[in-house]
């Protein structure tokens, strides 16, 4: 009886081992059993994670219910060192719907505290009644099923993408604003950009509200304006974060009153051809404000698609 028990017990343990063998993830070339990471893209789809543009990411983890199960808050080097999502603490076969959100650390937009799927959102904040330029914003999601640690099916990944674009201003001739609309100086004009939405929802999808951001600005050697951020030798100004839109507007005020004029459409130096200002996702949008002697006013503009460094286009 006792050589029964032990032969029992023996193969209970060989049973147990089995088992956690194939749903524990200890066999790394089961293809069944696989890791989750996350991989960072640009607008392209291109796998760009180790040029090291994500410094954070949230990830919101939903059951098949659409309610929230958990929320976890990952740093830049988990995601560079595309370290493993790790599940084991969800039962095997469990079916989850994982939503994430990058670079949230600077806090300069606003996401809502979801119970459920359709509660997730992301808006702009706003100041003075003016849209707050966002930070740098990845989207992604992912429906996965658990096995041990991994995921079933082969290795996976959470693609994030690019949802931002950028956007300069700058002005040329606007010295002959100031005379012909009887300004004092330049900095009695103000720059808008209009017609834009406000947020995003849980799928990645723009919605909300009309927006329009203040940008903020500056002078340069020869008193022309231009939006301040990031400079390089490719865009007219410096280059703000905004959220992507079509027929958007750039609009130009006195303080006075003597100017409230709205620029639509621009001369696309790429095409010569007059076309509706737009923000692609990931992309970049640079607009020259010409200034005629007469008041009149025109504009040319530059529709820079993700990863476009020198198009070797005169702007």
């Amino acid at each position: 009886m006792k050589h029964i028990s032990l032969l029992k017990q023996s193969l209970l343990l060989a049973a147990a081992a089995f088992t956690a063998l194939f749903t524990g993830c200890i066999n790394e070339d089961l293809a069944e059993c696989s890791k989750l990471t996350i991989q960072v893209q640009n607008a392209a789809g291109e796998d760009i994670t180790n040029l090291g543009m994500v410094e954070d990411a949230t990830l919101y983890f939903f059951d098949t219910n659409n309610n929230l199960i958990e929320k976890r808050i990952v740093d830049k080097n988990f995601i560079l060192n595309h370290t493993v999502v790790d599940l084991s603490n969800y039962k095997d076969n469990t079916k989850l719907h994982i939503v994430a959100w990058a670079n949230l650390k600077s806090d300069n937009q606003t996401v809502a505290d979801p119970k459920s799927l359709n509660e997730l959102s992301l808006s702009l904040k706003s100041a003075n009644g003016y849209a707050v330029s966002p930070d740098s914003l990845y989207y992604g999601n992912k429906d996965v099923t658990s096995l041990g640690s991994g995921i079933t099916g082969g290795d996976g990944y959470i693609p994030v993408k690019i949802k931002t674009g950028s956007l300069s201003i700058k002005t040329s001739g606007l010295s002959n604003a100031v005379r012909f609309y009887g300004l004092k100086s330049a900095t009695d004009f103000n720059y808008y950009m209009t017609r834009t939405l406000n947020a995003y929802d849980y799928a990645g999808i723009q919605t909300g509200d009309s927006v329009t951001y203040n940008p903020a600005g500056e002078y340069d050697s020869s008193q022309e304006w231009e939006t301040q951020g990031v400079q390089d030798q490719y865009s007219k100004g410096g280059k703000q974060n905004v959220f992507a839109g079509t027929n958007l507007g750039v609009t130009l005020k006195s303080t006075t009153g003597s100017l409230n004029a709205q620029v639509t459409e621009a001369l696309n130096v790429e095409t010569g051809k007059m076309e509706p200002l737009m923000v692609n996702e990931g992309g970049r949008l640079d607009v020259l404000i010409e200034f005629g002697v007469d008041g009149t006013i025109s504009a040319k503009m530059r529709i820079t698609p993700w990863g476009v460094v020198d198009d070797g286009i005169v702007f």
